[in-house]
């Protein structure tokens, strides 16, 4: 079970259909193999790195634009009794300001990423240098947060980077998500999932 203290929106509370196809992501890359450490990308209340470390995630690295989003987060991970010692540390905040190529690639190692955010955003090079050169070598990365008809530009963007996991990829709407609705238009229709291995 997880507590939030989210503002409430389907990206923090885990109802929407992208985070959704995002949880169902992580319950088959962590069940493979535990004690990674994960990069949530555009972290929101960090329910995908709440949900990672409930499913033995080692450690989670959360980056978001929203200042207020991380102070959401921290106190989401301590509220759900994740608080950092000097013995373990759990997860760290970053705003993406504070985020360059090749920061996590040393003690912070990444070995998956979810990146549960709009393809205005993921098909920037700023962002696609910020992913790319974070993740170790055969590091997974989910995308979601995209509708099925720009997956191909979403592959194209990152082509050069990444081995596609074509039997990861997966569709799903607000009607097939337990306690989602469709609201103001923007979550009509179908959300899409695509995971790529670093080469």
């Amino acid at each position: 079970r997880i507590y939030l203290l989210s503002r409430p929106n389907g990206w923090g509370t885990g109802v929407h259909p992208s985070t959704r196809l995002c949880l169902d992501w992580l319950l088959l890359a962590l069940h493979q193999n535990k004690k990674m450490v994960i990069m949530d990308y555009g972290c929101g209340s960090a329910i995908l790195s709440l949900a990672a470390l409930g499913l033995g995630a080692h450690k989670a690295i959360c980056i978001d634009v929203d200042s207020e989003a991380l102070v959401t987060a921290d106190a989401n991970f301590k509220v759900n009794g994740y608080t950092n010692t000097n013995d373990r540390n759990y997860y760290q905040l970053f705003h993406v300001r504070q985020v360059e190529p090749y920061c996590f690639t040393n003690n912070n190692a990444v070995d998956i990423c979810v990146a549960n955010i709009l393809i205005g955003q993921l098909v920037r090079s700023s962002m696609i240098s910020a992913l790319m050169t974070n993740i170790q070598p055969n590091g997974l990365i989910c995308f979601s947060g995209i509708r099925p008809w720009e997956v191909d530009s979403l592959r194209a963007a990152y082509e050069p980077y990444l081995e596609w996991l074509d039997d990861h990829y997966a569709e799903l709407n607000a009607q097939q998500t337990e306690g989602s609705v469709e609201s103001y238009g923007f979550d009509v229709g179908p959300w899409a999932r695509v995971v790529g291995r670093i080469k």
